[in-house]
């Protein structure tokens, strides 16, 4: 499997995840930093789905976390401890917007937009098991509660 980039930081109301064992929501574990409001990695290879890249990494140790299939494909229903329940939700965003010789819309700031890095990331168009997992580009999975 192709060496992974990831990076995840903690910053108050909506910053990064990651994490180091199955019981720790904070720390490192090889290229990831882990915690409990955002997950943002760097692909690196290329996979069918965001999804297909969260399973990897769940299968390396790297991430635990879970969901259901649903009408619109894979809902993510926690990662580590923190799980979306009530008005909240693991939002995705994505420097993908589209890929060449595609007229798919891949993400908009039509949704909202996420800071990280100097990045602006926008909304995803799709969720995490049909927004294409393509090297190079950014992800971040955050932790949002509706008000």
């Amino acid at each position: 499997m192709a060496m992974k980039k990831l990076i995840i930081l903690l910053a108050a109301v909506a910053c990064l995840f990651a994490g180091c064992t199955e019981n720790k929501q904070t720390g490192t574990h090889g290229n990831v930093d882990i915690n409990v409001q955002s997950v943002v990695f760097v692909a690196e290879g290329e996979y069918t789905s965001v999804k297909d890249y969260l399973d990897a990494l769940a299968a390396d140790g790297e991430l635990v976390y879970g969901g259901k299939e649903g009408d619109y494909g894979f809902y993510i229903e926690y990662i580590y401890n923190t799980k979306a329940e009530g008005n909240s939700f693991w939002a995705l965003y994505t420097d993908l917007v589209t890929i060449d010789g595609d007229d798919t819309v891949y993400s908009s700031a039509e949704f909202g937009t996420f800071a990280y890095g100097g990045k602006t990331l926008f909304s995803a168009s799709y969720g995490v098991s049909g927004l294409p997992c393509i090297s190079g580009h950014t992800y971040a999975l955050v932790y949002t509660v509706l008000q």
